[in-house]
């Protein structure tokens, strides 16, 4: 089912947003909430706007799906579907620059109030120590580290900021708490979990939810071999000044999603977990395929068995 059209008329008054960062990230987690074996069918229904399966390299300024539950419309947004007018490479997919022209048009495509900002993507772990690989993390902070100052990269100098400070939600901690507490529910969620090829968390896949939680997003980085270097640089400018048990994913847009949505509105983010901050080479390169579409998909299981946890609300 297609259906393009480039406005909708809401249905409700209330908005939850759903941002996801890269086309092969949101391409799994659409499969999920499409999905009856692994979304609650009963509490999501059928979506009222359907973009999927969608062709790259044609640009839309519409959702790739919008849910109507009975007390706010979901709307899934993908960040690369606002960047196919520019060349499929990543000095342009992977500018920080590039993806702050564009975010807006997400905010702005309806005017009824948003109530929820939800960042999406999939993300490295920190500290490297212990695999999380195939988790997925969830927190309402972001910290934004500008790696390439003064124009450095000349594909991204993104300068908006704030940089190299935690960036606070207005989302409470109670309904933070009522968002993620999946405890009754393991069975049925968690063994959803696909599991990652490549060093997957010891564990077992399971989601690490803490309101305190910070996103540290790695800004102006648009080529892939830096991670290394940049996972560490961002985590270290994070523990200069906080505590590092907070910062637990590291990845490059979260930050965006967050500073575009503005300071008021509520956010929180999702984060499947591919790999160990600073071992992007080891735990992604080899199989990046399975590796990231496993661990978006388990990103994708939280936002399925979240959104009526939020309705209820």
């Amino acid at each position: 089912m297609i259906v393009n059209v480039p406005e909708m008329v809401a249905s409700h008054d209330k908005r939850v947003i759903i941002t996801i960062n890269k086309w092969w990230e949101c391409d799994p987690i659409i499969s999920v909430l499409l999905n009856d074996y692994a979304r609650p069918a009963s509490e999501l229904g059928w979506p009222k706007l359907l973009n999927y399966p969608y062709k790259r390299n044609k640009f839309q300024k519409a959702p790739r799906g919008v849910f109507n539950l009975s007390t706010f419309q979901a709307e899934i947004w993908c960040i690369s579907d606002l960047l196919t007018n520019h060349p499929d490479t990543p000095k342009f997919q992977s500018s920080s620059e590039r993806k702050m022209e564009q975010i807006g048009k997400i905010f702005e495509y309806s005017n009824h109030p948003i109530d929820l900002v939800i960042a999406v993507g999939t993300a490295a772990s920190y500290p490297p120590v212990t695999s999380l690989n195939g988790s997925v993390i969830c927190g309402t902070k972001a910290f934004l580290h500008n790696c390439h100052p003064n124009g450095k990269n000349p594909h991204s100098d993104w300068k908006g900021g704030p940089f190299d400070t935690v960036i606070e939600s207005t989302l409470t901690k109670s309904d933070f708490k009522t968002f993620t507490d999946f405890h009754t529910d393991q069975s049925h969620i968690f063994d959803r979990f696909l599991v990652p090829p490549l060093n997957p968390d010891p564990l077992g896949g399971r989601l690490y939810a803490n309101y305190d939680y910070v996103a540290l997003s790695m800004i102006n980085v648009t080529d892939a071999s830096e991670y290394s270097d940049t996972d560490r640089v961002t985590a270290a400018a994070y523990q200069n000044r906080y505590n590092s048990e907070f910062g637990k994913s590291i990845e490059t847009t979260h930050g965006l999603i967050r500073v575009a949505a503005g300071e008021k509105i509520p956010f929180l983010f999702i984060s499947g977990i591919t790999d160990r901050g600073e071992y992007f080479k080891e735990d992604v390169e080899p199989r990046p395929y399975s590796q990231r579409t496993s661990c978006a998909h388990n990103a994708g299981i939280v936002i399925a068995w979240m959104l009526p946890k939020i309705n209820n609300l």
